[in-house]
């Protein structure tokens, strides 16, 4: 069965229901509207422009263009997310190789492992799966840096009185370690943990509404979980090992330069 079209009525519909979110600011005084719109509107508009292009991307499928635009996806999301947290674009060309490395490593081996699709390269499949991975990824890699950094930022007399007492850097971080990597874990388990009992997935949900069958819809959706946890694992992992290259200078003192004025 075909996945129905919506039409343009129908997403009028869609976006009026904004006007509860509006309603409630504006009842409560809370001057979010203007961000509100701004930012749905923007939503729509760079998802509008992505299906264009995706169309022709996909009639055209050629395998340099597909790889080409996973790394654009890649740097451009890294930029994006270091823009808006914590850290200056320093630690850029540190978290990039993480994450073109854990992407590039997960989506091959599922690719050719798992779906074994008979073009590796179809751009129906690379693209979407790299898009899932990476966003997932980011997230959490970002979150774990955040506490990782700000935690010895706020606590350095305790990273400091473990250098001091002989300990090597790593040993003197291990904690700090610990503790950002549960940090970030946690949401993670928390959203699994739910899934089927609470929420359906968003892909699972849509291969449902397009007519796949439940059961199809559900295999696909653990094995995308799967792949998101690997890469996640890995680019996270990755990315806080080559940062501390920027992160901490050669006596093992932080670099307060990675962090963006507050």
């Amino acid at each position: 069965m075909k996945t129905p079209e919506i039409s343009t009525l129908g997403m009028i519909y869609a976006f009026a229901s904004l006007g509860v979110s509006l309603l409630i600011l504006t009842y409560f005084k809370i001057n979010l509207r203007k961000d509100t719109i701004i930012t749905f509107l923007r939503m729509t508009v760079q998802l509008l422009l992505v299906g264009f292009y995706l169309e022709a991307l996909f009639a055209f499928n050629n395998p340099a263009l597909n790889i080409a635009y996973i790394v654009v996806m890649i740097t451009a999301a890294d930029y994006t997310i270091l823009r808006n947290s914590g850290f200056t674009m320093a630690l850029f060309f540190y978290t990039f190789p993480a994450y073109l490395i854990a992407i590039a490593a997960v989506l091959s081996y599922y690719i050719v492992v798992v779906f074994s699709p008979p073009d590796i390269f179809d751009a129906r499949f690379i693209i979407p799966i790299s898009g899932m991975l990476l966003g997932n990824s980011m997230t959490r890699t970002v979150v774990t840096l955040d506490r990782f950094y700000d935690s010895i930022r706020k606590d350095s007399e305790t990273y400091l009185s473990y250098l001091s007492m002989g300990a090597t850097q790593r040993e003197a971080m291990r904690p700090f370690f610990k503790q950002a990597y549960r940090a970030g874990m946690a949401p993670a388990l928390a959203t699994y943990s739910a899934i089927g009992l609470v929420s359906l997935p968003g892909m699972m949900t849509g291969q449902i509404l397009g007519g796949s069958d439940p059961m199809t819809a559900v295999k696909y959706q653990i094995v995308i979980i799967m792949a998101i946890f690997a890469a996640t694992e890995i680019s996270t992992l990755l990315a806080l090992f080559l940062s501390l290259r920027k992160g901490f200078d050669k006596n093992g003192f932080l670099n307060r330069g990675i962090f963006r004025r507050r």
